[in-house]
């Protein structure tokens, strides 16, 4: 007859946990993914006519709410995939074509780098505090100038089908991404030189007053 006491202290205590285990009640994990390429994780979410609701575990307790033709996919932690995209009508993406979209945005969120965005940033940034007060509109100019030009597609892994890598929903995808990222590191780079460069005359100002 079986019995606790014939196990040592250590078997005992692994049979116990895995006894217990078996009872345990599962929290599975899914992942919300975007049309615009981000991913939401959170353990409960329910899908309604226009909206789907969501709600994150540990400590982010509160109820998010997303656009349902926001959203692609809900990914369970095993892997399923619940599919909530369909076209509309026949301009829309199919759904692979779509996936290739998606695919195409977070490629480039990776992989995107202009270290010239940046630097051109911030000297059109330092250059034009010398407008003082009418150097703050000139930023964002030059940012929407930038955005206006198609970056390249450039440094795809060797993990994205080459076929996949040439359709024209991935490169558009890609495309986006990159001048989504390129406008933002203009602003960012060309305010904070601003920033800099009327602080810095601020400061000669009052140094030969």
């Amino acid at each position: 007859m079986f019995s606790f006491e014939s196990m040592n202290f250590t078997k005992a205590a692994l049979l116990l946990l895995m006894m217990t285990g078996l009872f345990l009640p599962a929290s599975g994990q899914h992942k919300i993914l975007l049309l615009n390429g981000k991913t939401i994780e959170t353990e409960h979410y329910s899908i309604g006519d226009e909206y789907l609701s969501y709600r994150k575990g540990g400590g982010k307790k509160s109820l998010g709410t997303l656009d349902r033709y926001d959203v692609f996919s809900v990914t369970d932690s095993a892997g399923k995939e619940n599919l909530i995209y369909q076209p509309v009508d026949s301009l829309d993406f199919t759904v692979e074509e779509a996936r290739g979209f998606i695919l195409g945005e977070q490629t480039a969120f990776s992989v995107y780098r202009k270290p010239s965005t940046a630097w051109s940033s911030a000297l059109i940034g330092a250059s034009s505090s010398l407008l003082a007060f009418y150097a703050l509109p000139v930023p964002m100019v030059y940012a929407v100038v930038l955005g206006r030009f198609n970056p390249k597609v450039q440094n795809v892994p060797s993990t994205v089908d080459p076929a996949v890598a040439a359709s024209e929903p991935f490169v558009y995808g890609y495309q986006r991404s990159a001048r989504n990222l390129k406008i933002q590191r203009s602003l960012k780079w060309g305010y904070i030189s601003l920033g800099l460069g009327l602080t810095g005359l601020l400061i000669y100002g009052s140094v030969t007053d």
